[in-house]
């Protein structure tokens, strides 16, 4: 057998020494800054370390090193707490909730972080080939960590359910289901999932799923209307480390973002990377035709924007999340120089506006990086959606600023030579991949 298995204990309320899968799931994070929580939704957490409104790097490289310490020599909340008051005392409070709120605003971050990496690692053992073919069956355990003062009713409910690690229910049950929630998954072999069910007076054999009884929640950010299963709180209907398990992002690809202030006098912090596929090879053909020659500037903007239920003007932003999970703001800044005049007709391409906008809409690859200005030398954080279908590539940059992301430019490279045009946007992967569009999709 290639992985070992070990569960994390605790003792006193507190984590003890994880192990090597949680660590490499952990330190393969990027940071990233935030306005609030729900900034990225669930899945996107398995590439990005956050901590909801927190925009400051270096309170973001503070936070994260007390938290791999947590995971690497198993310290305490404690522990924890004092780092975290050691990196306000230098910074200013957290954002987030008020510092009366201190020790639940703590507990949220070091246990979120426990435990959700641990759970990504537990995952990444029991899908181990060895392992599935000793013990394919997965059993739901409440509590695995504590007997919460107040359970979940739900959750008590799903304690002991057996089912086949296929099974599409762990999809969005395999725990931890909410906040500070302890509840986790152990492999069985068939033998282990028949006594168990023996000790609970059930015939051998696995369970049928339990029922998902979705229910309507609106996403703050986005005012999108989600369905969430009961029981579940929202945000946490999904499999941590499940993408990262599933290499949706290449494994020589999964690191973190260097640090801005070592960026060098150029527009970049991190060179692309050696040997990446070529973008054609990872392309889907373009679902939406050309716009017609000689139209109103407005005609194209408002093409573009009803594709993200925005429109022109002040109020006509609206927030959309990306293929990454996370939250951006598409606004007519799209097509705006930073003096606010119309760049549509710049290159000559306007007509080719729909096709840019699959770059946002269906991306191939997502990437994040710092980038300097050789002018004025203010670092910026980028955003890079790149697509190619088959023919032509495309592209959308957005930044993080005031209003979180917001996009600066979308256009399909005009270069007459189909080399050139591939290239231009070819250079545009670097920093951290974010997201690659999966195999099949």
């Amino acid at each position: 057998m290639t992985a070992a298995l070990a569960f994390a204990d605790e003792r006193d309320g507190e984590f003890r020494q994880a192990f090597n899968p949680q660590l490499d799931y952990y330190r393969q994070k990027v940071s990233l800054p935030t306005k609030g929580w729900r900034d990225l939704d669930g899945r996107a957490h398995d590439r990005a370390f956050v901590v909801a409104g927190v925009e400051k790097e270096a309170v973001l490289s503070e936070l994260r090193q007390a938290i791999d310490k947590a995971i690497e020599k198993g310290t305490t909340l404690e522990e924890f707490r004092r780092d975290f008051d050691k990196t306000v005392d230098r910074h200013g409070w957290i954002g987030g909730a008020g510092e009366d709120r201190r020790d639940w605003r703590t507990r949220v971050i070091y246990e979120t972080n426990v435990r959700t990496s641990y759970q990504a690692g537990r995952l990444k053992q029991m899908r181990d080939p060895d392992v599935l073919a000793l013990r394919p069956w997965w059993m739901y355990e409440h509590g695995q960590l504590r007997t919460p003062e107040t359970p979940r009713i739900e959750h008590l409910g799903w304690d002991g359910t057996i089912l086949h690690n296929t099974d599409p229910w762990w999809k969005t049950h395999f725990g931890p289901n909410g906040w500070l929630c302890t509840c986790g998954v152990r492999p069985l072999s068939k033998r282990e999932r028949d006594r168990e069910q023996e000790k609970r007076g059930k015939p051998a054999g696995p369970d049928e799923a339990p029922p998902l009884n979705l229910r309507p929640v609106k996403d703050p950010k986005t005012g999108e209307t989600v369905y969430v299963p009961e029981g579940i709180d929202f945000g946490w209907d999904h499999m941590p480390g499940d993408s990262w398990e599933r290499g949706l992002v290449p494994s020589e690809l999964q690191k973190p973002l260097a640090p801005s202030d070592a960026l060098p006098a150029g527009a970049r912090s991190n060179a692309k990377p050696a040997d990446l596929p070529p973008l054609k090879g990872l392309s889907e053909p373009s679902k939406v035709g050309r716009l017609k020659e000689g139209e109103a500037v407005e005609t194209y903007v408002d093409a573009v924007l009803g594709l993200f239920g925005a429109a022109r003007g002040e109020d006509g932003a609206a927030v959309y999340r990306d293929k990454a999970g996370a939250a951006v703001v598409i606004s007519e800044s799209l097509f705006k120089d930073p003096s606010g005049a119309w760049k549509v007709f710049k290159g000559k391409r306007a007509e080719e506006y729909l096709q840019a906008a699959e770059a946002l809409k269906d991306p191939d690859e997502i990437w994040v990086d710092w980038e300097r200005n050789t002018k004025t030398g203010e670092v910026t954080m980028r955003r890079r959606y790149l697509r190619h279908d088959g023919q032509n590539p495309q592209l959308a940059v957005f930044e993080w600023g005031k209003s979180g992301w917001s996009g600066t430019t979308l256009f399909p490279p005009m270069n007459a030579d189909p080399k050139r045009r591939d290239a231009y946007v070819d250079n545009q992967r670097h920093g951290a991949l974010l997201y690659r569009r999966p195999k099949g999709e």
